[in-house]
């Protein structure tokens, strides 16, 4: 009789702050249903906080604690699901260079990712073509040569004596690439380090180290999740099968706007967090911005274009319906569909942030050092598996 198992997943998030409504919708509860049909592996991904900016490592252990805290509010249960620190299990750094050296450069290069990371820094530093200032080539008396071989119809001379200027030529504009520009700095920045290059195969990394099955994502995501499946296929080509090529498990992401009407991002300062105390919310949601042509109250509304009606749709289903018909018919105020919101808000946040109040950073320290320990066991025998496929017992 099979083995009645559950299928390994592994999901994560970077440690860069607390959770907001948005997590909470897009990732938390989904996280919550996958406890009880997966055996779940929760990954506090601290080295990938560093890939952006190494200098957030002084943030991290504080961020470790609020993030954590607010899994365990909302229901992410250690019981159920393994909740660890990337950095306390050392064997991701070694899987991750082992997979690294199955993997070319060109093809990193190639990671969506990467490419809207180096668009978006590019852009900043003003980047938009990459420029070479080669020196004028000192060729009078080779080309007076050539002229001369030609007159004098020596073709073979001629031909030659042209290689070696164009040659000339080559090896300078080379040597400007080498010892000037750093292999095109002008087409990749400075700021651009081997660690974000590298951030797919440490992913990589993450899943297979747990032999994760599947894997949680939106189907914008389905390109990232293709390298991992590409390095467990080259791994078990070259060596022995050791890992399963993981799958994913497409989920839809609720779309939460933030109160400026971008997407919701700590970094943009438009967040509503779950630690954020009923007057805050108040005030936030009450700063927010809505449909601008709504003018006035008796304005036909466009609640496609209203950040406060996509939070009503994930927060307030009960009464979307209703609020987007009197929303279009110029029925509901802007200033009353806020007000409606704040309370749903307040109501479903206030239970959240009270139960993460009641942990203490020892109480989340224990929970985060106990799944560390439980996951560097799963962890060390793979990397047994891994050792002896490359290089034999």
């Amino acid at each position: 009789m099979a083995e009645n198992r559950k299928k390994v997943i592994l999901s994560g998030m970077r440690p860069t702050g607390r959770m907001h409504v948005g997590h909470l919708a897009g990732v938390l509860t989904n996280w919550i249903r996958l406890q009880d049909e997966y055996e779940c592996y929760y990954e506090i991904a601290d080295w990938h906080a560093l890939t952006d900016d190494p200098a957030r490592a002084k943030e991290v252990n504080e961020n470790v604690l609020g993030m954590v805290r607010d899994w365990l509010a909302v229901g992410i249960d250690p019981q159920k699901a393994v909740i660890f620190r990337q950095s306390y299990v050392p064997e991701h750094a070694e899987l991750h260079l082992a997979f690294s050296m199955l993997v070319s450069v060109p093809r990193l290069l190639r990671n969506p990712t990467f490419k809207e990371k180096l668009a978006e820094l590019r852009k900043k530093k003003g980047y938009t073509r990459m420029s070479l200032k080669v020196e004028r080539l000192d060729v009078e008396d080779e080309v007076d040569q050539i002229l001369r071989f030609v007159r004098e119809e020596d073709e073979d001379k001629a031909r030659r004596m042209l290689s070696s200027v164009i040659n000339r030529a080559k090896d300078e504009v080379l040597e400007k690439i080498t010892t000037e520009v750093s292999l095109d700095e002008a087409a990749i920045p400075a700021e651009i380090s081997y660690g974000l290059l590298g951030y797919p195969v440490l992913q990589a990394a993450d899943i297979l180290l747990y032999k994760g099955e599947v894997v949680p994502i939106g189907a914008d995501q389905l390109p990232h999740l293709e390298l991992t499946r590409e390095i467990a296929r080259d791994f078990n080509r070259i060596y022995v099968p050791v890992f399963p090529i993981p799958e994913p498990l497409l989920t839809e992401t609720p779309k939460i706007l933030g109160t400026d009407g971008r997407k919701m991002s700590k970094s943009y300062n438009n967040a509503i967090f779950l630690s954020d105390p009923p007057e805050i919310i108040r005030k936030k949601v009450r700063s927010s911005i809505t449909d601008p042509m709504k003018v006035r109250r008796n304005d036909p509304g466009r609640p496609e274009v209203c950040p406060i009606f996509h939070m009503h749709k994930v927060f307030n289903g009960e009464e979307v319906d209703e609020i987007e018909r009197a929303c279009r018919a110029g029925e509901l105020g802007c200033v009353a569909c806020k007000n409606r919101l704040t309370e749903v808000l307040i109501e479903k946040l206030t239970p959240i942030r009270e139960r993460a109040e009641s942990y203490s950073d020892e109480d989340v320290l224990e929970i985060v050092r106990e799944g560390s320990r439980k996951a560097r066991e799963v962890a060390e025998r793979t990397m047994e598996e891994v050792r002896g496929a490359i290089f034999g017992p």
